[in-house]
């Protein structure tokens, strides 16, 4: 069966509307890691992520058919516009 892994990276703040949100779409397996995100000041808000670089971030992983990494996808921008939420996909196979 042809999957794509969809990686939804965003604002650690954002966490639990996220999850609210996939939940309420019927989308109830997935995985969350937190992890940063490094850049220049320009994208670092409080005095804290401008002094050590980084900014606290979270990563929601899902495994869908391309059908519905496009119809998430798109559900996420329409109700989260204006978040700093990052989406990537890419293909896969289960072992």
């Amino acid at each position: 069966m042809n999957m794509s892994e969809m990686d939804i990276y965003f604002e650690i703040n954002h966490k639990d509307t996220l999850v609210d949100f996939l939940l309420s779409q019927g989308y109830n397996d997935f995985y969350f890691f937190f992890c940063n995100r490094y850049g220049a000041e320009a994208f670092l808000k409080s005095a804290h992520e401008q002094v050590s670089a980084r900014a606290d971030f979270g990563v929601f992983k899902l495994f869908l058919d391309q059908e519905n990494v496009l119809a998430l996808s798109s559900s996420i921008k329409q109700k989260l516009h204006g978040k700093n939420i990052k989406m990537y996909t890419h293909g896969i196979s289960e072992l």
